[in-house]
């Protein structure tokens, strides 16, 4: 993730590739299959298969997280939603047709944009801020190396993969989390809610 926009990594003499993709040659771990236009919710697919690297959670995974905040286990994990209050409340429509709109059970909410430096929204806050962000929504510091009762790993979502890199990056670079402890559930909010039998809420 590179701070700053295109256009200052091309003043800085970065190279750009340029060019169709060639069919055959996409690595991209997952797509969303749009051509249904009927309405009906974007479907989420793997086109290879998961291969259990912890830096990418699936949605075994969050289920499983999930299900154990539900049942008042020991959760290991949290997850954190980088989409707006609004979608994460469902008081405001998904961009994309047909989604559900509210949140995973447990999840707590940091709008990615409000870790952005507000003069200029292509970087980040001063990290001493984006921590207080973090924390105040709910990632709250480790008491010991094994957590002290806190769940170490942090699971980050958005809506379809992309700006949870931001919330990834956020918490390692101010000092709340190792990347270690830190995944990115990249099928994210089109998996979730485009998926009937998967809990939703619309409340803390």
């Amino acid at each position: 993730l590179v701070q700053g926009s295109l256009d200052e990594w091309e003043e800085c003499g970065g190279e750009i590739e340029r060019g169709e993709l060639i069919e055959g040659e996409d690595e991209r771990l997952f797509r969303t299959n749009h051509d249904d236009d009927d309405g009906a919710s974007a479907k989420y697919t793997c086109w290879r298969k998961y291969d259990g690297d912890s830096v990418v959670a699936d949605m075994e995974r969050v289920l499983t997280v999930v299900e154990n905040n539900k049942n008042g286990s020991a959760a290991d994990a949290i997850v954190v939603d980088a989409r707006s209050s609004g979608r994460f409340f469902g008081t405001e429509p998904e961009p994309r047709p047909g989604l559900r709109g509210g949140h995973m059970p447990g999840a707590v909410n940091v709008p990615f944009f409000t870790l952005l430096d507000p003069n200029d929204m292509t970087k980040f806050r001063p990290m001493e801020e984006v921590r207080d962000i973090f924390v105040e929504a709910g990632i709250a510091p480790l008491l010991s190396e094994e957590g002290g009762g806190v769940p170490r790993k942090v699971i980050c979502s958005c809506g379809s993969g992309v700006t949870a890199a931001a919330l990834a990056v956020g918490l390692e670079e101010c000092g709340l989390r190792t990347k270690e402890d830190i995944s990115i559930y990249d099928g994210s909010w089109i998996d979730w809610g485009g998926d009937d039998d998967t809990p939703i809420v619309t409340t803390d």
